[in-house]
């Protein structure tokens, strides 16, 4: 009876013991794991430099140059995405229009359209129906798809520069560099600037509302035209 007294007690002892040391091991590895995930992130911009642009009326956004393109978009009431590292202007087109910025009526069918901006960019997959005030955009990211202010330093008046800079937020780690997308929002009539990072959803902006909705390799962007009603009418009705 003894010995087998003495078998359990041994027993018991060795599970007490054994769990004891997983709870160590457990707790030692969580206590590990949460100091590995916890990093604090906080706001982060690139920093501003100085244009090198001479002729502040050659800037390729609030300019005429023929590079740009966006003296052409400017006559357009409707919001665009610009590629900055290339300079690619694609016009959301959520509202028909024709190339002289005039307004028109229903054009029948959506428009479905594929352009990408050269080697390394991105590539552009768009899905208009303007006869409803929607379009879409979807971007995947190429290989050269991080923002270089080197890129557009010679081309945008100083004004601009700092503009494009500043729109280029994003969220990263207290010890590492801003790596933005170089994708911008842009209002072809005032001109303003919006980030298209992974942490933005969305954007009022005059009479359009737009939905971003951002993945590792990808971004979409919808836009809606929706006037602010008054007591349930457009003003005008």
């Amino acid at each position: 009876m003894k010995k087998g007294y003495v078998g359990l007690l041994a027993c018991a002892a060795g599970i007490l013991i054994g769990l004891g040391i997983s709870r160590l091991d457990l707790t030692g590895y969580l206590e590990k794991t949460q100091e590995q995930e916890y990093h604090p992130v906080e706001r982060k911009v690139p920093e501003l430099v100085e244009s090198k642009l001479k002729d502040p009326k050659q800037c390729w956004l609030c300019g005429s140059h023929e590079r740009s393109m966006m003296g052409y978009f400017r006559k357009f009431d409707d919001l665009g995405v610009i590629c900055t590292n290339q300079w690619y202007v694609m016009d959301m087109h959520i509202r028909n229009h024709d190339e002289d910025g005039n307004l028109t009526g229903p054009q029948g069918n959506g428009h479905i359209g594929y352009t990408g901006t050269g080697e390394g960019g991105c590539f552009f997959h768009t899905e208009q129906m303007s006869d409803y005030g929607i379009s879409e955009v979807s971007v995947d990211y190429g290989e050269d798809s991080i923002f270089d202010v080197k890129k557009v330093q010679n081309h945008l008046c100083q004004e601009c520069l700092d503009k494009l800079v500043e729109s280029m937020e994003v969220f990263c780690e207290e010890t590492q560099k801003p790596k933005p997308r170089d994708l911008v929002l842009v209002d072809f009539q005032t001109l303003e600037l919006y980030a298209l990072q992974e942490h933005n959803a969305g954007y009022f902006i005059r009479d359009y509302y737009v939905e971003i909705e951002s993945e590792e390799d990808r971004v979409e962007v919808k836009a809606f035209y929706c006037p602010k009603l008054n007591n349930g009418k457009k003003d005008g009705e």
